[in-house]
C-alpha cells in the first residue's frame, strides 16, 4: 500500500491504494514518479475524485455539463503519471463518469427510445446535441432554497414609513432631491422586514444616491454604525465606503474573518451588498444565513441585466423573478440626450432595434480590427490630450498590452514621460517614474495611512529601485500616500494601466 498525496483543492483524507496488478512498496516512489496503467488506478479513488470534481466545478458554474467535469477531472489528475495517453484518456473519462453520478442531473430523460441506426455507440439519441445533459448539485439546489425562503421571510428589522418619508422628502448634501422612483423603492425596502431583500437599477439611475437616503433613514432608527457594506471584490468594497461613508469589507474576506473569529453581524443592522449580480449564490448563502441569525437584513443592489458571477451565481436574478415588486429604479440620470437614457434601457434588455438608433447617432464604427483598434486608440489619445477622463477597453489580454505598450512610447515621444530606469512587468511590458499601473492582487500587507493595495486598483509610479520595487501612490494624490511594492510583487502582478 501507498499514501498518495494528491494535488487536490479539497482537504482529502491520506488514501491506502491497493493495486490489482501491481504490488507498490514505498521504493516504488509517488505517483508523480511512476507510470500508471488506468487499470492500477482503484475505483473508490476515482469516485472520491469524482465528488471532488463536483464541489470544485459548483464552486465556480450553477450547472455544468459534460464537457466542465472533464476539464476538472483533467486538472486534478494533472500530477499523475501514466503510461499512455490512452491511459490518461480512460482515467479522465472515468473520473468525470464519477462525477456525473455525483450531480444532480436537470436535464429530462428521453421520453422514447431512438432506433438503433439513430444512437451512438454509448446509447444516445443522435437527435440530441453530444453530452447536452445539463447538471447541478444538491449543494446549490439547496442553497438556493434557503436563500429564497430568507428572501420570503419578513421578520427582519425594518424602520418607520414616517422616518423614510422626512429623509427622501429633503435634499442630500449636495441640495439632490430623490426622484418618485427612487423614494418608492427605499421605501419598500426600509418597511418590507424581509431578510435578504432586493434593489435593482440599470447603471447611472443613481443606486448610490438612493443608498444614500436609505442609510440615512436607517441610522436614524437603529443609530450610527448601523449599516454597513460589502461587495464582490475589494475595489468594489472601497468604492461603496467612499460613496456611503460605512465600513465596508470584501465578501471572501468578511467570510474568513467570521469563520476564525466569530466576528458578525449585529441585531438590528442593514447589511449593504452591492455588485450583487456578482456574488456567488454559495457566497451569498452563508452570508444571509449569518445575518438571519444575528436579527440583521440583507440589502442586495445591483442589475440582473449586467454581468453575471465569475462563481456560481444567478442568485440575485433567482430573486428578482422570485416576486413581482422587486424595487427598481427606472429614471436614468447618467445622460445628457434623452434618445440615450431610452435606447441604453433597450440594450439592457437585449431588443436588437435599439442598434438602429445607435448607428442613427452615429456611435457605431466599423472596420477590420487593426483598423478599429488604431482608430479607438486615436480617439483615446485625442481626448486624453484634451484633458477628458477616457477608457480605452480592447477584446483581449494581447491587445490590452499592445495598447498600453504603444500609449507609453507616444507618452515618451511627447515628453509627458521621462527616460530613465524602468523595471519589467507581469505582461512583459517596460514602465518607469511617471507610469500609471494597475495592480493585479490584493495584499492587505502593503499599505499606507489610507488603505492597502487592491486588485483593479490603479497607481502611479513616483520612483524605481535597483531591486526592482516601485514606489506608488494613487493617481493625483500628494505626500503621504506611497506604498512600495516589493520586485516579486511587481514581476507577478502588475500591469501597465
Amino acid at each position: 500500500a501507498l499514501n498518495w498525496g494528491l494535488n487536490l483543492r479539497l482537504d482529502l483524507p491520506a488514501m491506502s491504494l491497493i493495486l490489482p496488478h501491481r504490488r507498490l512498496s514505498k521504493n516504488l516512489g509517488t505517483p508523480q514518479q511512476m507510470l500508471l496503467r488506468a487499470d492500477d488506478v482503484p475505483l473508490d479513488l476515482i469516485g472520491q475524485v469524482g465528488r471532488s470534481v463536483v464541489e470544485v466545478v459548483g464552486e465556480k458554474r450553477s450547472t455544468w455539463r459534460r464537457w466542465n467535469l472533464m476539464a476538472e477531472a483533467a486538472r486534478q489528475t494533472m500530477g499523475w503519471r501514466f503510461a499512455t495517453v490512452e491511459d490518461r484518456e480512460a482515467i479522465t473519462a472515468m473520473v468525470a463518469d464519477a462525477a456525473e453520478q455525483a450531480s444532480v442531473r436537470l436535464t429530462p430523460p428521453e421520453l422514447t427510445t431512438s432506433p438503433v441506426e439513430f444512437r451512438r455507440l454509448e446509447g444516445t439519441s443522435v437527435f440530441r446535441p453530444k453530452h447536452s445533459t445539463v447538471f447541478s448539485s444538491d449543494t446549490l439546489l439547496a442553497a438556493e432554497d434557503r436563500f429564497l425562503q430568507r428572501a420570503r421571510t419578513t421578520t427582519g428589522p425594518s424602520i418607520d414609513l414616517s422616518t423614510v418619508e422626512t429623509i427622501t422628502s429633503k435634499p442630500d448634501a449636495d441640495g439632490r432631491m430623490l426622484g418618485p422612483d427612487q423614494a418608492a423603492a427605499l421605501a419598500s425596502v426600509a418597511v418590507s422586514g424581509r431578510v435578504v431583500d432586493v434593489l435593482v437599477g440599470p447603471a447611472g439611475a443613481g443606486k448610490t444616491t438612493a443608498m444614500n437616503a436609505l442609510r440615512r433613514a436607517w441610522e436614524t432608527s437603529h443609530g450610527a454604525g448601523s449599516v454597513v457594506g460589502l461587495a464582490p471584490s475589494a475595489v468594489a468594497a472601497q468604492v461603496l465606503a467612499d460613496d456611503l461613508g460605512i465600513a465596508t469589507e470584501n465578501t471572501a474576506k468578511w467570510w474568513t474573518t467570521h469563520r476564525y473569529t466569530d466576528a458578525s453581524f449585529k441585531a438590528g443592522q442593514l447589511v449593504i451588498i452591492d455588485e450583487a449580480s456578482l456574488a456567488g449564490t454559495l457566497s451569498l448563502d452563508r452570508i444571509t444565513q449569518a445575518a438571519e441569525e444575528a436579527g440583521a437584513k440583507v440589502l442586495l443592489v445591483g442589475d440582473y441585466a449586467q454581468l453575471q458571477s465569475v462563481d456560481a451565481g444567478g442568485a440575485f436574478s433567482l430573486l428578482i423573478h422570485d416576486r413581482d415588486d422587486a424595487p427598481e429604479l427606472v429614471d436614468v440620470h447618467r445622460f445628457t440626450h434623452a434618445w440615450e437614457k431610452t435606447a441604453s434601457l433597450e440594450l439592457r434588455h437585449g431588443r436588437a432595434p435599439v442598434i438602429d438608433t445607435y448607428l442613427a447617432h452615429d456611435r457605431i464604427h466599423d472596420g477590420d480590427a487593426e483598423a478599429m483598434t488604431d482608430a479607438a486608440y486615436t480617439a483615446w489619445r485625442h481626448d486624453r490630450q484634451a484633458g477628458l477622463a477616457s477608457v480605452l477597453i480592447a477584446e483581449t489580454r494581447e491587445n490590452v498590452t499592445a495598447l498600453n505598450v504603444r500609449a507609453r512610447a507616444d507618452l515618451i515621444l511627447d515628453g509627458t514621460l521621462k527616460p530613465g530606469p524602468e523595471i519589467t512587468l507581469s505582461d512583459g511590458s517596460a514602465a518607469g517614474v511617471g507610469d500609471t499601473i494597475i495592480t493585479r492582487r490584493n495584499d492587505r500587507r502593503l499599505r499606507n495611512r489610507h488603505g492597502w493595495v487592491r486588485n483593479g486598483q490603479t497607481w502611479t509610479i513616483t520612483a524605481v529601485h535597483g531591486d526592482g520595487s516601485v514606489t506608488i501612490r494613487p493617481p493625483g494624490a500628494r505626500f503621504g500616500n506611497s506604498i512600495v511594492l516589493p520586485a516579486d510583487y511587481v514581476a507577478e502582478h502588475v500591469d501597465l494601466g
